[in-house]
């Protein structure tokens, strides 16, 4: 049978054994919440790592649509350009040539008046 200093050592020792084991729960504790720690904050970095280089991606990708869409938008201002300076071109010659046809017409009314005048000069000095 046990005694009584046997019977409190045996508690003493349980005790002693509960605040070890619970020493040792704490510091495994402390060890998974250090270590998860640890990993999130590797998944974060190389999460933001990975978004980095994404969005550096994207941003070459619109530097990349951006310049294009400006070449179009250039070469259709050219065309449209271009084709201006045509019609305008055309529409030069036809005033031009408008002018042209205008003059000769006054012209030729001129020298139809002119022989009209001298033909009746001519019949006013024969009468």
């Amino acid at each position: 049978m046990k005694t009584y200093g046997n019977f409190f050592e045996d508690i003493e020792q349980r005790r002693a054994a509960l605040a070890q084991r619970k020493k040792d729960q704490m510091a495994r504790l402390k060890q998974q919440t250090a270590q998860g720690a640890a990993d999130t904050d590797e998944r974060i970095a190389s999460n933001k790592a990975k978004i980095a280089q994404a969005q550096q991606a994207a941003d070459a990708r619109k530097q990349e649509w951006e310049a294009k869409r400006k070449a179009r938008a250039d070469a259709a201002q050219a065309a449209k350009d271009e084709a201006k300076a045509e019609r305008d071109k055309k529409q030069a010659m036809k005033d031009e040539i408008k002018q042209d046809l205008a003059r000769e017409r006054e012209e030729n009314r001129k020298d139809v008046e002119k022989k009209r005048m001298e033909k009746e000069r001519a019949q006013a000095e024969k009468d």
